[in-house]
């Protein structure tokens, strides 16, 4: 059975991954937008791979946080929306 000290003390260090993850998630969006905007269609879209892949594993670290997690639901869903939104865009700024 885990000592409550050390499951605090991994739950501590999850919620900072989940932080960074976020921050790094929505810096690759921006990322992606700066690279559709120069006419870098594929380190665009690479871009937007990755910040995916960055959701999943917030994900995957949110499940182990169990209730502790629910403060990171709307920014995750905002970041999900965010990339979504990244995917239509035309390179002059419009959705698709």
């Amino acid at each position: 059975m885990p000592q409550p000290a050390r499951r605090k003390a991994s739950d501590q260090m999850m919620v900072q991954l989940i932080e960074a993850d976020v921050d790094i998630g929505f810096g690759l969006v921006d990322e992606a937008r700066a690279y559709l905007f120069n006419g870098q269609a594929d380190f665009s879209s690479r871009a937007l791979q990755n910040a995916e892949e960055v959701v999943a594993d917030i994900e995957r670290r949110l499940e182990q946080l169990g209730e502790a997690a629910a403060p990171f639901l709307p920014l995750v869903a905002e970041l999900r929306n965010e990339i979504s939104a990244a995917h239509r865009e035309k390179p002059d700024g419009s959705a698709a």
